[in-house]
């Protein structure tokens, strides 16, 4: 090796210590001026000035269309939004939210999601990029865009969700039909009731909890689905991953059909052994789960 290239890779690798000392100083609180670097530089986040906040009036809507990478959250008023259920970011902007408003964070990096009201529609819209460029993140949070929605006290005639990155959390809505997909992230849906709730990920986790519908489509490629106090017909398909059911309602009140390709079967404290699939009859409420690689495990009330 030449005296020339040695003197660019000691050049080099001083450059990269000097970069990652000074991190390691603003991290210990001693380098004041990384702040003022961030300023001016939209590829560096390190504090409270890398996000933005605002509160919109969009006035009554009957329903909610969304589509693009954003965290969205679906509230009615008088939810707990400080509650384990609900999203990080809402502590940090909101803790209580006016019926017709729509509250929104970004980061720096990122755009301000759309927020329009056309005609009783409110059409949300975010990047179908997460980001477009190298980003050094020291903040200590996620900047990607965040949108909670304040709904009235209504039933909504239907919420459509196309979620590319991030989560979505449906919370006390009344709806005719909600249908949420998201390419990467986790849906919830809780304390809802709607005619019709379809939700789909390609990787992700789906929860639902004291839902009332009366057809229940839950599907992921890569997650676990967990349905906690489902009334109505419910059926649950995942690739890879476990699927839990618990209900207050007896077994008698559904007709089950569950199978899996790898995994086991349990009803209550029983594993079903040697076989892959079970079929039950009974009513009114129908339920199929299916797995190919995973367990499925069933929990009701005692007859």
């Amino acid at each position: 090796m030449s005296k020339l290239a040695k003197f660019f890779i000691i050049c080099a690798a001083v450059c990269v210590l000097g970069i990652v000392m000074s991190f390691a100083g603003y991290a210990a609180g001693g380098v004041d001026d990384l702040q003022k670097v961030a300023d001016k530089h939209e590829w560096l986040n390190v504090g409270p000035n890398s996000t933005e906040t605002d509160l919109l009036t969009v006035g009554e809507f009957q329903s909610i269309e969304a589509e693009g990478s954003l965290d969205i959250a679906i509230v009615s008023p008088g939810q707990d939004l400080q509650g384990e259920e609900a999203p990080d970011f809402t502590e940090e902007i909101y803790a209580e939210g006016v019926a017709g408003t729509v509250a929104v964070r970004w980061g720096k990096g990122y755009e301000m999601p759309e927020v329009v009201n056309e005609e009783g529609v409110l059409k949300i819209k975010g990047s179908d990029e997460s980001i477009d460029h190298v980003e050094v993140n020291l903040s200590g949070g996620d900047l990607s865009p965040d949108v909670i929605i304040f709904c009235a006290d209504q039933k909504l005639d239907s919420i459509q969700i196309e979620d590319k990155y991030g989560d979505v959390s449906i919370d006390g809505v009344e709806a005719g039909t909600i249908t949420a997909g998201t390419e990467s992230g986790d849906i919830e849906v809780v304390g809802t009731t709607c005619d019709k709730l379809n939700a789909a990920a390609n990787t992700g986790d789906l929860n639902a909890g004291h839902v009332t519908c009366s057809e229940m489509t839950m599907k992921t490629n890569t997650g676990d689905i967990d349905i906690q106090d489902a009334v109505g017909n419910v059926s649950a398909e995942v690739t890879t991953g476990d699927i839990e059911f618990e209900t207050d309602l007896p077994k008698n009140q559904y007709e089950i059909s569950v199978s899996t390709n790898t995994g086991t079967i349990s009803i209550g404290e029983e594993e079903i052994e040697s076989e892959n699939s079970v079929s039950l009859p009974g009513g009114p409420n129908k339920l199929t789960l299916k797995t190919t690689t995973g367990d499925i495990d069933l929990d009701f009330m005692e007859d």
